[in-house]
């Protein structure tokens, strides 16, 4: 176990340091802000304040962690090795920069709380990123710098063994139309032939009816395929199915159709089911709530994950309503 001595013991202390201690490098972490307990303990342990108490592995803190509510925060980025840093903290800390309070600003998504420019969805985009006019949007800096953070605490505890993290992958598999032609009903289908004469689409037309007619495949039903990849593998896929109301963003099978609904069941015989939050649901939690209870009622259990239409976030808010109805993972995240 780490021990980490501190002046004051925050939520955003908690949770930047479990998040690249615990989660990242697989060790345990306490605090304390008793100097008594910091002496006494005899195993890996750190200072984390404004001055070392001695000698110890020590790293001096910025004060994004011990603030409340947000502040405009100045920021330079460094070069540092082959990455990027920034919060430098003076010489005698054991790293360059505070790599702790650098990440929570980061993880937090600190900059999309303050004023930016969204796009014509709503969302912040890369460009407006920090990371992007800094040169490093393609790097996990935070993994980055929990793994050199690593390398300096075993120059000081070279007894200490830290456990080595197993890699895999979880393919997530987005579905905001399940199917390009088939269930979607006369009006929508004569809708879409007379949108593709207007366009001269006479190719589409002939495929549609094709479908319609069952003498080919619709063209996004690939859905034997995956499955027949998913019995090959032992991690399980995740299908995220959009089954909120038809609307002018959301135009997938209507969610009452039986056959519809059987696809969904199928498809969770071998993989896992999330629901895809419609545009509207982002700002609604009624409307979620109701696409939840309607996706519970066609799996036959609690839904454990979700994923916005047009990847999404609206911060705070979109992770308080999830919270609140009681979905523990998100699959949204990203720009």
């Amino acid at each position: 176990m780490l021990l980490v001595y501190t002046h004051k013991i925050t939520p955003r202390l908690r949770y930047t340091f479990k998040q690249i201690c615990t989660r990242i490098l697989g060790v345990p972490v306490s605090f304390t802000t008793t100097i008594e307990d910091f002496i006494a303990h005899d195993n890996l342990k750190m200072s984390y304040t404004r001055q070392p108490l001695g000698k110890e592995f020590f790293i001096r803190s910025n004060e994004l962690l011990f603030e409340q509510g947000l502040n405009d925060v100045e920021i330079k980025v460094s070069d540092w090795e082959d990455t990027k840093c920034f919060f430098p903290n003076g010489e005698q800390s054991a790293l360059p920069f505070d790599i702790f309070a650098a990440s929570f600003y980061l993880l937090s998504r600190y900059e999309e709380y303050m004023p930016h420019v969204k796009d014509e969805f709503g969302r912040f985009t890369a460009k407006e990123s920090l990371a992007f006019n800094n040169g490093f949007l393609r790097q996990p800096v935070v993994d980055i710098w929990a793994l050199k953070f690593r390398k300096t605490l075993e120059v000081q505890f070279p007894d200490f063994t830290f456990p080595e993290r197993q890699y895999k992958i979880t393919p997530v598999i987005d579905i905001p139309k399940a199917y390009s032609y088939k269930l979607k009903g006369i009006m929508r289908s004569v809708g879409g032939t007379f949108n593709d004469l207007f366009r001269f689409k006479l190719k589409n037309i002939y495929t549609r009816y094709s479908v319609l007619f069952g003498f080919r495949n619709d063209p996004y039903d690939t859905f034997k395929y995956i499955i027949n990849k998913q019995k090959q593998v032992k991690d399980k896929f995740i299908f995220f199915f959009l089954i909120g109301d038809f609307s002018t963003y959301d135009k997938n099978i209507n969610a009452q159709k039986s056959k519809f609904i059987s696809l969904i069941k199928e498809v969770g015989d071998y993989s896992k089911i999330g629901l895809k939050a419609s545009y509207f649901a982002l700002t609604d939690s009624a409307i979620l709530k109701t696409e939840k209870l309607r996706m519970e009622s066609i799996i036959n259990q609690d839904l454990y994950a979700s994923r916005n239409s047009y990847s999404k976030l609206n911060l705070p808010e979109s992770y308080r309503n999830l919270v609140e109805l009681e979905i523990p993972e998100d699959f949204t995240m990203g720009y």
